[in-house]
């Protein structure tokens, strides 16, 4: 019995002699923005052409370079330090697809995306869910949450050194799963301390994130991505990740001028993302 194909996306540094995402860990109080900014158009992400789906795709460049910035300069990252570290540190993804059936496995349309260090453990596991009509039902959503915790527990019985479990869905992320989300963080009564951490206490202890996904005003929506009507207006707006007439900080630690100037362009992909649990926004107003 033959299993889908997995795939790989390595990570790698551009110009070692240039600020990594590592040297902003190092230095994660006194970085500016430009520095973060060197850092994230550092990140090399070289895979199999056509082989991973762009949902995914999209996904770990939001994380290796959008997120990672996002979740320092909003403070974030001190609450959820361990997985913001992780990001850093990853060097290899591996795109699982997710099967169900027991004599004939079939593959459903959502990825387990396996963020790896250089010892080979899964520190961040995330589930990218493509459109479909299935996940659109609550019980589905929540049903496949569920598994996806238990193949986590699973991984990080291997090997203990998981720091965060993500769901990655098309907009709008499903309200019943997000209301299972916060009931199982703590609900109304958590804390914002505790909310910002989010993290699990069963059946894994790591930090839990939830993001969604739309499509970017340069892309048409293809019939296998296309979203309800009344989504398409919202999701039109631009990515603004790093803005390009941002003034550089004069306390510069990186070295802008190891990079060739094309590198330091943003290379926006089609999906664009949101972290919707924990609320960024308002950690940032803390």
């Amino acid at each position: 019995m033959s299993l889908p194909e997995t795939h790989t996306i390595e990570i790698k540094v551009r110009n070692s002699a240039a600020y990594t995402l590592n040297n902003v860990v190092a230095t994660a109080r006194s970085c500016s923005p430009q520095d973060l900014k060197i850092a994230a158009a550092n990140v090399d992400l070289v895979g199999e052409a056509g082989k991973v789906p762009q949902e995914v795709s999209d996904f770990v460049n939001f994380v290796m370079t959008d997120l990672f910035t996002l979740l320092h300069r909003s403070g974030l990252y001190n609450r959820q330090r361990a997985f913001w570290e992780s990001i850093a540190r990853a060097v290899k993804v591996t795109v699982h697809p997710v099967t169900q059936g027991f004599f004939k496995k079939e593959a459903l349309p959502m990825y387990d995306v396996h963020f790896e260090d250089a010892s080979g453990g899964t520190t961040l596991l995330a589930l990218v869910v493509q459109n479909h009509e299935q996940w659109k039902v609550p019980k589905y959503a929540t049903a496949y949450f569920k598994e996806l915790l238990h193949r986590a527990q699973q991984l990080d019985k291997k090997r203990p050194v998981m720091k965060s479990v993500m769901v990655v869905a098309p907009k709008p992320f499903s309200q019943e799963l997000f209301k299972h989300v916060d009931k199982i963080l703590g609900g109304p009564n958590l804390d914002p301390v505790s909310r910002f951490e989010s993290v699990l206490e069963a059946p894994i202890t790591v930090h839990l994130n939830l993001f969604e996904y739309g499509v970017s005003a340069a892309e048409p929506l293809s019939a296998s991505s296309e979203l309800p009507a009344d989504e398409e207006e919202s999701d039109s707006a631009s990515p603004t990740s790093y803005d390009p007439e941002e003034i550089d900080d004069p306390n510069v630690i990186g070295d802008e001028s190891l990079l060739h100037p094309d590198d330091m362009k943003v290379k926006p992909g089609r999906f664009i993302f949101k972290m919707i649990q924990p609320d960024v926004d308002r950690a940032r107003k803390k």
